[in-house]
């Protein structure tokens, strides 16, 4: 019985020295009581469930989503036209400059007209002398039909006048042609705009001297301008002409241009395996330049204001598709709900899917793909 003392004696001399952690209990066989470690008296309880971080959870939300194929390429106005110098002349005269507006039919230049003015003054002279001419032959022509008639005159002569009458007037005929084209020279001196729009390059100074078919001006019609969309060939069947377009352009922060496909190539690139599709959009404050880069979506389907998840938190299997969904077990537990849905659009730009039915807004659904859950399964949320 001293020993029993000494020994107890000791353990409580180890607890003070200790800072405490132990407990009392009484062994019940020996009528005796020993010190223990307090953790071994009361174990904490072992979780039975399933425990996520929040990274593996999302809440349903309403969401505007767009069914796209996305797009992108360069701008260029729709109509664009280089003018060339009809005659070779001297540019006497140059009336506007790069980024002016112009309209159909304005004078954008002259270039010298004295060559051509003496060119047509000489045209218009060999056109009178051959008319003089082609008088004389008719006037002899008939005198030889009449002086053959009388017997005066052989049928030789007669085809000799009657050749000499068609040749004059050949040359009539010729002379007139060669008026008519220097008049139009000399009216070509005037440069004139064939389209309205806007100065993009001008490439003559006066003084210089303009070439036949010479580039003088660049104008382009900005009103309207168009993308030029490489799409793999897997998307294309999914467009269609007139299908809407949503874009967005360098420069332009989060504004939206809104375009439709005009035209669809019928063949494939080779070097790409792409198809070029083509979109035009309005541009009636001239915004857009030539040049500009555009992305954005060709809008296959959208939906409004939906309930909508991750992609992810769909899944799939003999019953159908379904949600997994954290819902209340009473007082702070939770557990998970398999929650069949009947999905709608799927989202391709943000990875969303729509739900018609089975889900609430704000409801908080389990996004991580491939783990294995059952329906009334406890769980709870790490951190919690």
């Amino acid at each position: 019985m001293a020993k029993l003392k000494i020994a107890v004696a000791s353990l409580l001399t180890l607890a003070v020295l200790g800072g405490g952690g132990f407990v009392y209990i009484k062994r019940k066989a020996a009528g005796e009581t020993a010190a223990v470690p307090a953790a071994a008296a009361s174990p904490a309880p072992r979780f039975e469930g399933v425990e996520f971080s929040p990274a593996d959870l999302t809440k349903a939300a309403l969401a505007d989503l767009r069914q796209a194929v996305r797009l992108s390429g360069g701008l260029q106005p729709l109509e664009q036209t280089v003018v060339r110098a009809e005659v070779a002349a001297l540019v006497q005269d140059v009336l506007v400059r790069r980024g002016e507006t112009v309209k159909k039919g304005q004078v954008l230049a002259r270039l010298d007209t004295r060559d051509l003015a003496a060119r047509l003054r000489e045209r218009e002279s060999n056109l009178a002398s051959a008319r003089s001419s082609l008088q004389l032959a008719e006037t002899n022509r008939g005198k030889a039909v009449q002086l053959n008639q009388r017997g005066v005159k052989s049928q030789a002569a007669v085809d000799d006048a009657e050749n000499a009458y068609n040749t004059a007037r050949a040359n009539v005929s010729a002379y007139e042609q060669q008026v008519i084209m220097a008049r139009k020279a000399l009216s070509d001196a005037v440069v004139v705009a064939p389209i309205d729009g806007v100065i993009a390059d001008r490439m003559v100074n006066p003084g210089e001297r303009a070439p036949v078919d010479g580039r003088l001006f660049a104008i382009a019609d900005l009103g309207i301008m168009e993308m030029e969309a490489l799409v793999p060939a897997r998307d294309v069947p999914r467009l269609k002409l007139g299908q809407k377009v949503s874009l967005r352009v360098e420069g332009f922060g989060e504004r939206e241009f809104q375009g439709r496909i005009e035209r669809i190539n019928p063949t494939v690139q080779s070097g790409s395996r792409s198809i070029p599709v083509y979109i035009r959009l309005a541009n009636p404050d001239f915004s857009l330049r030539g040049g500009m880069f555009g992305s954005g979506e060709a809008i296959l389907a959208e939906a409004r204001n939906a309930v909508a998840v991750p992609y992810e938190a769909l899944r799939a299997d003999a019953k159908g598709p379904h949600v997994f969904v954290l819902v209340q077990n009473g007082g702070t537990l939770e557990k998970i709900e398999r929650r069949a849905v009947t999905p709608g659009l799927t989202e391709t730009i943000q990875g969303k899917v729509e739900i018609l039915q089975g889900l609430r807004d704000g409801e908080t659904v389990v996004a991580t793909p491939g783990l294995r859950l059952s329906d009334g399964t406890p769980a709870r949320v790490a951190g919690r």
